[in-house]
């Protein structure tokens, strides 16, 4: 698969979408969140947004205008909720770009909290959380439920 054929390709189940994701992240550089979006028919939409410098604890409560006072996490699931609308996607794809190995350590492991975090928010908030996965220095791998749990 190449960078130029993947717009053209339904990623209908989660290996063809952890390659997809190999294929144009690569290897971690540095902390970040990456956000992808999967259009109606299963492709990988537009827009691809790298989020550098996301909050250490997603359960921090924040004071947002429009929202009032929310969970770091509460507010990023509906921020991306509105993108999703906004850009006529079907669902949504997380990507937790972290330089070290594909291990998910204990329960202070900032990959654990916000995956768990999102998980939560995305189902409480209605945005269809197609899959997250953990970018990390040897490639990528799919976070499951027990990864968070």
């Amino acid at each position: 698969m190449n960078p130029d054929a993947l717009r053209d390709l339904a990623l209908d189940d989660d290996d063809d979408l952890r390659d997809a994701v190999e294929l144009l992240l690569h290897r971690a550089n540095q902390r970040q969140l990456w956000l992808l979006f999967i259009d109606g028919r299963g492709r990988l939409g537009e827009p691809l947004m790298p989020m550098a410098d996301y909050p250490s604890d997603p359960l921090e409560v924040v004071p947002i205008d429009d929202l009032g006072d929310v969970a770091q996490a509460q507010a990023l699931a509906h921020r991306i909720g509105m993108l999703r609308e906004i850009t006529g996607n079907a669902a949504v794809v997380l990507v937790w770009e972290r330089v070290g190995d594909a291990r998910v350590g204990g329960e202070e492991d900032d990959v654990r909290l916000w995956a768990r975090a999102m998980r939560r928010q995305a189902s409480s908030l209605g945005v269809p959380l197609r899959a997250q996965f953990l970018l990390h220095a040897h490639g990528v791998r799919q976070l499951h439920a027990d990864d968070w749990a």
